[in-house]
């Protein structure tokens, strides 16, 4: 009793595994090939039959890759023989459909097109598995000679060999297109290695000089204010002397009109103040260099990216109100409804620093722009600031301006460190550079759009966890 169920799961196994196979040539469905087609007309020439088929048959249906003589591409399972060849796995001859009792009432006998003849050799792979046939058929009763059908046999072999070069064509294609993606990700890895290899260069080196000029700066810094009080008490004593001595003798009152003494008593503490600003500014510049060098590593923690965005807004909010120079900079928020994400907060809160004031920046410098030489105020000059959940892995901001934008080539160089295109003494050419390491190293994406006169959009794509 055990001997039938097993039969059956073996059929079962078999016919699963004929039609993995049939689906590996992905041959079903497609157009006529004229490689194919050859082979049909040769079967019907050889074998003087009006009608010729290459059919495969899949779990529901026969499906006519080549046909002569035929215009239908699919049949049903149950019309016809070649799902009985196929089943078979060798060569069927129905000399005469209607005095076999086991197909006289096949549907395709009995109405159109009245089959009366046919012959059938079935496509076998070469892991022995009939996926097919190569028929001819004709609606007369007839016989065929031995090397007609020699010959019929040979041409299925030429069938299979037609599939077997179109499979490993097709292989070919698919290996040299994946072989071809895997250099491009090769040469961007290897390109992306030697970024960082220079990166990490500069990065020491940056370092260094910072840590140089840093000494030197401390000294000068740390000398300014004496300087300032030496100053302003020597000032002082001298205004003792003019006060008590307001007569004094001719050689103090010759240098002092040489010196331009009142010029001096004025200027020098605008002086001492310049000092004190640029040394400031230098120390601006080495707090840069240092984050180049190393963004520093803290903990991440979750963030409120709105909090932060309002919080860096209020922080520049004297450049938004405007002056006399430059009209109001209006904001524009469209908030999303975002989670608290992990990142570093610290180092984000210097992104949207970096980022917000470069698009004042440039909003400011596109202020007045020149139709024929004459000024023309920019009256509505804005920043959008969008935010928003992408996928639920990520959430994006976008900060745009309406400012002069920037062609593909300066587009292309933004990220690269100390690129600027600020006049000399207004940036340092690292603001994004360090912005751009900095989301990388949060797992995200810093990314810019711009065209010239369509303004600039900066793009931030972060993880929501980390």
């Amino acid at each position: 009793m055990q001997k039938q169920p097993d039969k059956m799961l073996a059929a079962v196994e078999h016919e699963t595994a004929r039609l993995k196979t049939l689906y590996q040539y992905e041959i079903l469905d497609t157009p006529a090939e004229a490689d194919f087609d050859d082979l049909t007309k040769l079967a019907a020439q050889i074998c003087q039959t009006p009608v010729a088929l290459i059919t495969f048959v899949d779990a529901y249906r026969q499906w006519f890759k080549s046909k002569v003589g035929m215009e239908i591409t699919n049949a049903p399972l149950e019309a016809g023989f070649c799902p009985l060849t196929v089943q078979k796995g060798d060569t069927l001859i129905i000399p005469d459909t209607l005095a076999d009792p086991q197909f006289a009432k096949n549907p395709v006998v009995v109405s159109p097109p009245h089959v009366r003849f046919y012959a059938a050799v079935p496509l076998i792979t070469k892991d022995d598995y009939s996926i097919g046939t190569l028929c001819v058929v004709d609606f007369v009763p007839r016989q065929l000679e031995q090397k007609q059908i020699e010959a019929l046999q040979t041409l299925t072999r030429q069938v299979m060999a037609q599939l077997e070069r179109r499979l490993f064509s097709y292989r070919i294609t698919e290996k040299t297109q994946q072989l071809d993606q895997a250099l491009k990700e090769l040469t961007h890895t290897q390109t992306q290695l030697m970024h960082n290899e220079k990166m990490v260069s500069l990065g020491h080196l940056v370092a260094g000089i910072a840590h140089e000029i840093n000494n030197t700066l401390n000294f000068i810094y740390a000398n300014l204010p004496h300087a300032n009080q030496y100053t302003e008490d020597l000032l002082s004593l001298i205004k003792l002397y003019q006060k008590y001595y307001p007569n004094p003798v001719v050689e103090i009152e010759a240098a002092t009109r040489a010196i331009d003494f009142n010029f001096i008593e004025e200027d020098v503490s605008k002086l001492m103040s310049s000092m004190t600003i640029g040394a400031e500014r230098i120390h601006e510049i080495v707090l840069q260099l240092r984050n180049f060098s190393r963004v520093e590593q803290t903990e991440k923690r979750a963030v409120n990216i709105h909090e932060d965005l309002e919080n860096t807004l209020l922080l520049l909010g004297h450049r938004l109100k405007g002056i006399s120079e430059y009209p109001k900079i209006t904001v524009i928020k469209e908030y999303g409804h975002l989670p608290e994400i992990e990142c570093y907060a610290g180092q984000l809160n210097q992104v949207f620093m970096n980022i917000l004031s470069n698009a004042i920046d440039s909003l400011q410098c596109n202020i007045v722009s020149k139709i024929n030489d004459q000024p023309t105020p920019d009256s509505n000059p804005c920043i959008w600031i969008t935010t928003k959940v992408l996928d639920s892995d990520y959430v994006v901001i976008q900060i745009a301006d309406n400012g002069a934008g920037m062609t593909d080539k300066t587009r292309e160089m933004i990220f690269n460190p100390f690129f600027t295109t600020k006049p000399i003494g207004y940036g340092t050419g690292l603001g994004l550079s360090i912005s751009y390491q900095i989301i990388n190293k949060c797992g995200g994406q810093l990314t810019c759009v711009s065209a010239p006169g369509q303004g600039a959009k900066f793009v931030i794509k972060l993880p929501i966890r980390a």
